[in-house]
């Protein structure tokens, strides 16, 4: 059985548009992380940048938990390594953060049951993350004497500041409704989505309507701004500036004063599942 598992499903009967679905998948184990799995995950990153109709990628977990975090075997075999043996386990893990976190197109986690640890930090790596209310999420590592170092990133990028500390040093519990309010998840699902697929959907389409192109230039502005602490610079003026004559731009802004739909503008078929190719 693969660890992980990658499918794209077509978005429409008609169009060549795909979403990629990325799943966690050891069920028995309750999605725990361990190096071969990363490894995986990093290798299907890639498949999904090189898929020039891939239009947004969803994370999931399969079973009752999208991840409890590290694996039990893999943390016990860490404890035996020296400090450089560490940092190539850690360096596994940055490299599959930084892979999600960099993705071109829109990334939605999709979160149920528990995300403790590592898993916290792949959730954080995506755009928007829908989780049930009663979802479990914990920056565990405290309590083992560690802390949540390659995660922190992420984390810090989209958690109120207070509220990553606070339990990043307590290592409490809390619900997906909380995680709402800290910043890390977007989106509550509502009772009775179960697996939380209307509210993919929902979301799906909303970004399907967007450019392709605009999205990927998006995502690349926020990180620039970011890395540049919100600080107004002449890349701003000169990223609108070329997306106006881009052909995105210039295909966008004629729709829109012909009051015709994009090129790019679509809804996902009204039958459309995460499982069904």
């Amino acid at each position: 059985m693969s660890l992980t598992e990658l499918r794209f499903v077509k978005a429409h009967a008609d169009r060549p548009d795909l979403i990629g679905v990325l799943s966690l998948n050891r069920p028995d184990a309750a999605n725990a992380l361990n190096a071969e799995m990363l490894q995986a995950l990093a290798s299907q990153l890639q498949a999904a940048t090189a898929n020039e109709h891939c239009r947004a990628l969803v994370l999931r977990g399969h079973g009752k938990h999208f991840s409890a975090g590290a694996d039990l075997d893999w943390m016990r075999a860490a404890a035996e390594l020296d400090v450089a043996g560490n940092l190539r386990d850690a360096k596994i893990l940055t490299k599959v953060f930084e892979a999600l976190a960099n993705l071109q197109v829109p990334t939605l986690a999709l979160v149920h049951g528990s995300a403790f640890g590592g898993a916290v930090g792949l959730a954080a790596c995506c755009d928007i993350v829908i989780a049930s209310a009663t979802a479990r999420f914990c920056l565990s590592e405290v309590k083992l004497g560690l802390m949540p170092a390659v995660i922190m990133p992420y984390l810090a990028r989209k958690m109120l500041p207070g509220q990553l500390r606070r339990h990043a040093l307590n290592a409490k519990v809390f619900s997906g409704a909380e995680a709402y309010d800290f910043g890390l998840v977007q989106r509550v699902t509502a009772e009775g989505d179960v697996g939380g697929e209307v509210a993919l959907r929902e979301e799906l389409n909303a970004l399907l309507q967007g450019s392709p192109t605009a999205q990927k230039a998006i995502k690349a502005l926020h990180e620039r701004i970011v890395a540049d602490s919100f600080k107004q610079a002449a890349y701003t003026a000169e990223g609108i500036a070329t997306l106006r004559v881009s052909a995105s731009g210039q295909a966008g802004l004629k729709a829109f004063f012909a009051q015709q739909a994009t090129p790019w503008a679509m809804t996902l078929n009204p039958n459309w599942r995460l499982d069904v190719p």
